[in-house]
C-alpha cells in the first residue's frame, strides 16, 4: 500500500527537462512548417509574376503582329522616299534595327491603316499641294504617303481645306523641306494616285528610361508608350526566302517573315532564375 506522499509523487506532471524537450521539438516543427509555407508562398508569387510577364509579352507581340501584317498596305515593298530636313532619306514598310549582340533590336513599321483618298488632279512636283477627292480623316501633322504603284513619297500635312479639297504640306516641316524626295516621278503623280494617312511606329527595348526595363512603342513627335514591363530584351529575327534566319538582313527584298521575340526573366535570390520568351512568325500582307 502506497503512502499518501508516494501517491502524490506518482501523479506529478512533466519536469523541466521534459518541457524543454517538448518545446524544442515544437519549435523545430513550427520552423519547418513556416519554412515550407514561406517557400510555397514565394514560389506562388514567382509563378504569378511569370504569368503576368508572359501575358504582357504576349499582348505586346500581338500588337506587333497586327501592325506587321498591315505594314506597307497600299504600296507593298516599294521604298518610300522622303525628306529629312532637306536631306533625301528612304523608309520601307518594315525597317530592321539590329542591336548587335545586345538585347536591344528595334523594329519600325509603316502602315496605312487609317484614312485614304485619291488625287483628283495631278501633282506635277514635290512642292505641289494635294488636290484630293476627300480630306476627311486627314489632320495637321499627319504623315501621308502618295503612291502610283511604282513610286512612293512621304510628306507631313500642314493644313487641310475642306472647301477646296486640298491638303497642304508646307516646306517648314522637316518632312517637307526642299532637297529631299529624290526619285520623284518625272511626270509627277497623276489623277487617281493614292494618298494614305500612315502610322510609323518603332518598337524598342528601354532598360534605363523607366523604373523597370520595358518594351516601348513610339511614333514620330510623340512620347514613348510602354507595351510591356520587366522585359529582358527584344530580338527581331527575319526568315529569308531560302529558309535561313537572321537578325540583320542585307535586303528586305529577301525577307519572307518577321519574327519579333520578347525576352523575359524572373530572378529570385532563393529560387532559380527563370528565362522565357514570347514570339510570333509574321508574314506581312504585302510580302
Amino acid at each position: 500500500m502506497k503512502t499518501p506522499l508516494a501517491a502524490h509523487h506518482s501523479q506529478k506532471g512533466f519536469g523541466l527537462a521534459e518541457l524543454m524537450v517538448t518545446l524544442t521539438i515544437m519549435a523545430v516543427v513550427l520552423a519547418a512548417v513556416f519554412f515550407t509555407l514561406n517557400r510555397s508562398q514565394r514560389q506562388t508569387q514567382r509563378l504569378t509574376k511569370v504569368a503576368e510577364m508572359r501575358q504582357m509579352a504576349r499582348t505586346a507581340v500581338q500588337l506587333i503582329e497586327r501592325e506587321s501584317r498591315m505594314a506597307g498596305s497600299g504600296w507593298g515593298r516599294i521604298v518610300v522616299q522622303g525628306s529629312n530636313n532637306g536631306t533625301p532619306w528612304s523608309i520601307q514598310a518594315v525597317n530592321p534595327g539590329f542591336g548587335g549582340n545586345s538585347r536591344s533590336d528595334s523594329l519600325t513599321l509603316v502602315g496605312a491603316w487609317q484614312a485614304s483618298t485619291t488625287l483628283s488632279a495631278g501633282m506635277p512636283n514635290s512642292s505641289a499641294v494635294f488636290k484630293v477627292n476627300s480630306v476627311a480623316g486627314f489632320n495637321v501633322n499627319d504623315l501621308v504617303i502618295v503612291t502610283n504603284g511604282s513610286s512612293a513619297h512621304l510628306f507631313q500635312v500642314t493644313a487641310t481645306n475642306g472647301a477646296s479639297q486640298q491638303i497642304q504640306h508646307n516646306p517648314a516641316s522637316s518632312y517637307n523641306a526642299p532637297g529631299g524626295h529624290s526619285g520623284f516621278p518625272p511626270s509627277g503623280y497623276g489623277v487617281g494616285s493614292n494618298l494614305y494617312k500612315i502610322t510609323m511606329a518603332t518598337y524598342r527595348y528601354d532598360a534605363t528610361g523607366y523604373r523597370r526595363p520595358a518594351l516601348v512603342r513610339q511614333e514620330p513627335g510623340s512620347a514613348a508608350q510602354i507595351v510591356a514591363y520587366d522585359v529582358n530584351g527584344f530580338h527581331v529575327w527575319y526568315e529569308l526566302q531560302d529558309g535561313t534566319w537572321t537578325r540583320n538582313p542585307a535586303s528586305m527584298d529577301q525577307v519572307d517573315k518577321v519574327i519579333p521575340v520578347v525576352l523575359t526573366k524572373v530572378s529570385d535570390n532563393r529560387l532559380a532564375t527563370l528565362s522565357d520568351s514570347v514570339w510570333a512568325a509574321i508574314r506581312p500582307r504585302t510580302f
